[in-house]
């Protein structure tokens, strides 16, 4: 499961004869991966395509066009068409919808256009309307300059004090002043100064002719009867649509396949009379290929697998049982794992809900999470992405509802039962008994929180150098080495962690007491702090291991390991807020809800901390753990051992969603 699928390298050769059957067969069983043929030579050429490839592909064209046109919505459709039924129909089915929709499409985009130019004839006209003056007045003129637009300020004092002759129009509207102005040719430049001071913008009118009432009026009546067209043309559309929609989507993708399967050849190498189909196999599939291209091509193929050489890089096929799959989300997020690198999507599985359900750590809010997960899950199956979400944030609210319930014992916020230091607190005693207390309490036992978050950086990082050491040992030994030598560097922090907190918290007594209770306890203090003699051995060692296995550049990054450790104090960090956020809001509305006398108090003050805790304790409790929960693996975790830039395994295959085929 760390490691993904074994791979094969296999040859498909066969007659010319075959390639079709061989193409059809490959395809059919989905599990070659291509390696694109691009090296030509004399004896080897890239393929030509299937003959079927030509029609398929004019076909398609006028498919996508219709879907354009009848804006068609393909993931609305829920019955599958069978592929004897497409071939069937398709070839009169085209000819009719041809002739049908293309004029309708032509039609509609027409009259759309038309409307689009007559509104903006409207919108062009309409500020100088009250003016009274025909469009074609406006201007030319041999011996006056007119202007015509807008203003941000009315510049009519100007005009009738500065110029000898002019005569302006003006309509104050929100935001500016319609113009209209007329000059001399002689005034020409004092009314441009005149206008630029006033904000002047000129407007771009119209060539058409008529007083701009009349147009407006015209094009308002014009746009009717076109939205009238429009309507007839779109119900037109739209019964095509009804009637059309299935067969076009599954022919579409019919169509798409075909083209698909017959384009095949221009990524493989062929002769005159054979070909050579060049690809990665899973080694669990081999033998089945084997049997069943001998089968269909009746031995005129046949497959040959090949040694691996050096250099060679398989694709990578994640092996993951389904539970832990959906997991894959994250890795997909940052890359795939190189062939030979450690799959690291198990540890995710066990180390983000752990982390997640740690830090929103509530009965209530878990139970809200796994119903937004499912909702995700089973109603939103057309995105896989959103439908593995789904399914990682079931996960997530499962963990956090179960350290709600046993290690935190509260919801939404409030405790099963009030705690000893403030027995007058709201709790769930007032509604029922619970008989489950406590192990931690987030607002008192934050020593105990933090220990606990040391613990986990400390098997998360240490995970994650023996992860690094298995993926460097076959590639480099002193990169290996190098893994070894944090280990130590990590170990002893740790250990010295664990010295100044002694018996402070039940964690670390219990940490010292058992994991490491083999370590000699062996002390000193320094400046009042004790300090491990067993830790610092083991620090030095790894001091010393660094510049000789990474350089001395190395040894810059050891403060890094450091905050590493210290980063996994943000789960109680997180814990502890989310907690506090909640009992914030419930300690400001409970009064109104537990102690008013007044229903409209009760109903209101109930829903108020409803929405508030859903928003901010919620969601935002709930965004900001997932992120951080993420955020642990990405750069604490997987800086110790992830390279990734494997190639995903993508074998010859398809998928149908809205065709099937039939035998």
């Amino acid at each position: 499961m760390l490691k993904p699928e074994e791979m094969t390298r296999a040859v498909v050769v066969g007659s010319i004869e075959s390639l079709d059957v061989t193409i059809e067969g490959l395809y059919v069983l989905g599990v070659l991966h291509l390696i694109d043929f691009n090296e030509q030579d004399e004896d080897f050429k890239i393929g030509q395509p299937l003959e079927k490839a030509s029609d398929a592909s004019k076909k398609l064209i006028k498919l996508r066009s219709m879907i354009r046109a009848l804006e068609i919505e393909p993931h609305k459709l829920r019955e599958k068409m069978p592929v004897s039924e497409i071939t069937k129909t398709l070839e009169q089915a085209l000819v009719t919808l041809d002739l049908n929709t293309s004029k309708k499409a032509e039609n509609r985009q027409r009259i759309q256009s038309l409307i689009h130019e007559k509104r903006i004839e409207i919108t062009s006209l309409e500020p100088f309307a009250p003016f009274g003056i025909a469009i074609e007045d406006f201007g030319g003129y041999e011996s006056i300059i007119s202007f015509v637009g807008l203003c941000t300020a009315d510049p009519t004092l100007a005009f009738s004090s500065k110029l000898r002759e002019s005569e302006i129009f003006t309509n104050p509207r929100k935001s500016d002043i319609a113009i209209a102005a007329f000059v001399g040719t002689d005034d020409r430049a004092e009314a441009q100064r005149i206008l630029s001071e006033h904000g002047f913008q000129e407007a771009k009118i119209p060539q058409v002719t008529g007083a701009p009432g009349d147009v407006i009026a015209r094009n308002k009546s014009e746009i009717a009867d076109l939205e009238k067209d429009l309507e007839r043309t779109e119900a037109d559309l739209d019964a095509i649509r009804k009637k059309f929609a299935g067969l076009i989507i599954s022919s579409e993708e019919h169509l798409s396949i075909e083209v698909l399967k017959a384009e095949t050849p221009l990524k493989i190498a062929t002769t005159m009379n054979s070909f050579v189909i060049d690809g990665w196999i899973p080694s669990s599939k081999v033998k089945m290929l084997q049997d069943s291209l001998n089968r269909q091509c009746c031995g005129l193929a046949f497959v040959e697998t090949l040694p691996s050489e050096k250099g060679d890089e398989p694709p990578v096929k994640l092996k993951n049982a389904k539970p832990v799959k959906p997991f894959e989300f994250f890795l997909d997020l940052v890359s795939t794992p190189k062939y030979d690198e450690v799959d690291p999507t198990l540890i995710l599985f066990i180390t983000f809900p752990v982390f997640f359900g740690f830090m929103i750590g509530d009965l209530g809010f878990g139970l809200g999470l796994m119903a937004l997960g499912a909702f995700m899950r089973f109603k939103l199956k057309d995105s896989p992405d959103l439908k593995m979400l789904g399914t990682i944030i079931i996960v997530s609210g499962l963990m956090a509802s179960l350290f709600g319930l046993f290690v935190f014992a509260e919801a939404f916020g409030v405790p099963f039962h009030p705690p000893e230091a403030n027995p007058d607190e709201h709790s769930w005693e007032s509604v029922a008994n619970i008989p489950i207390h406590p192990l931690l309490d987030k607002m008192h036992d934050i020593k105990e929180m933090l220990a606990l978050s040391l613990l986990a950086g400390w098997v998360h990082l240490t995970a994650g150098f023996i992860l690094g050491f298995v993926n460097q040992y076959h590639h480099n030994k002193k990169h290996a080495m190098a893994k070894i030598a944090w280990l130590f560097l990590l170990f002893g922090l740790f250990i010295e962690m664990m010295t100044i907190a002694g018996s402070a918290t039940v964690t670390s007594e219990f940490i010292n007491g058992t994991i490491l209770s083999p370590v000699p306890d062996m002390t000193a203090t320094l400046t009042g702090i004790s300090v491990s003699i067993p830790a610092v051995v083991l620090i030095l060692i790894g001091v010393i291991g660094l510049p000789l296995t990474e350089g001395p550049l190395a040894m810059t990054e050891i403060i890094g390991l450091f905050t590493n450790l210290v980063s996994y104090t943000r789960l109680a960090a997180l814990a502890v807020g989310k907690g506090a956020m909640a009992l914030a809001f419930n300690t400001m509305l409970f009064p109104l809800i537990f102690e008013s006398h007044n229903i409209a108090f009760i109903v209101l003050g109930a829903l108020a901390l409803f929405v508030t805790q859903m928003f901010f304790v919620f969601f935002l409790g709930a965004l900001s753990a997932g992120i951080q929960a993420i955020r642990l693996n990405y750069v604490e975790f997987f800086l110790k051992f992830f390279e990734g830039g494997g190639t995903e395994f993508s074998p010859l295959r398809y998928i149908r969603k809205y065709s099937v085929e039939t035998k």
